[in-house]
Parts: C-alpha cells; structure tokens; sequence
C-alpha cells in the first residue's frame, strides 16, 4: 500500500512539473508555441498520408507537451492517431490541459488544422481559459 502511494504521489509530481515547465519560459501557451513554431504542442511527428489523411505522434520523452498524453474518440491513451478532414483527437492530462486538433484540409502540403486550447486552472485560483484558432503548418519530425 505504501508503495503504490509513493508510486502515485511520483507521477503525479512528474505531471505537476510538466505542465509548470509546459506553460512557461520563451512561450506564453501552448497555441503561442503553434503559432510560433507551427508544430503542434505535445506531437512529435506529423506525417502527411495518401488520400488526404495525416498521422500525429505523440511526444512521449521530452519537448513542448510531453507531460500530455494523445487520446481517440473513444477516450483511450494512444501513441499515434490518423485523421481524415473533419477528425480531430484530443491531447490531455486528464484534469487539467485539453487541446483538440480537428483536421480541417490539406492543400499543397500544407495541412490546416483547428486547434482549442482549454486550460482548467481553477485548481489553481484562476478560471477556465479558451484558445481557438486554424494554423497552417507542414509535415515535421522532432527528435526525442
């Protein structure tokens, strides 16, 4: 029993200092660090498919959103998503952060994607902040 508490009481830290490391430094938030880098926040790999569809991958190790975790329709932690226009995922801690990227097109390479951004701080004495807005960005791959 005692391990488990400790086992819990360590992730939840690692989580904690995640998301404080997540919303500070050279970015404001996660969709000031899209629209500055035009890579998404917590996807370390966008691939552009055939029959216009993309795959996202979900940064596991380190980088912008790592603490975050990729999670389907259906509400199951994943590695990696395909979406096809009109298909979003959701990027999560489970609590606390939440962004949604909903593929809109894909035109010429340029993938065009919907992202809200909402952030639940009322744990911390603040309120519930919303982001919405299309970006443009292009096939990447970070190294992790």
């Amino acid at each position: 029993m005692k391990k488990n508490v400790i086992k819990t009481l360590l992730i939840f830290l690692i989580l904690i200092g995640g998301l404080i490391n997540a919303y500070s430094g050279e970015f404001d938030s996660a969709m000031d660090y899209i629209k500055k880098t035009s890579k998404l926040w917590g996807v370390s790999k966008v691939i552009l498919n055939e029959n216009n569809r993309i795959t996202l991958v979900d940064r596991k190790k380190q980088g912008h959103g790592y603490a975050l975790g990729l999670m389907n329709k259906n509400h199951e932690w994943i590695d990696e998503i395909t979406l096809k226009p009109n298909e979003s995922c959701l990027l999560t801690d489970g609590r606390h952060a939440f962004i949604t990227y909903k593929l809109i097109s894909i035109r010429n390479s340029n993938i065009v994607i919907e992202v809200i951004d909402k952030f639940d701080a009322r744990s911390f004495g603040d309120d519930i902040k919303e982001e919405m807005e299309t970006v443009t960005i292009k096939p990447y791959k970070d190294n992790e």
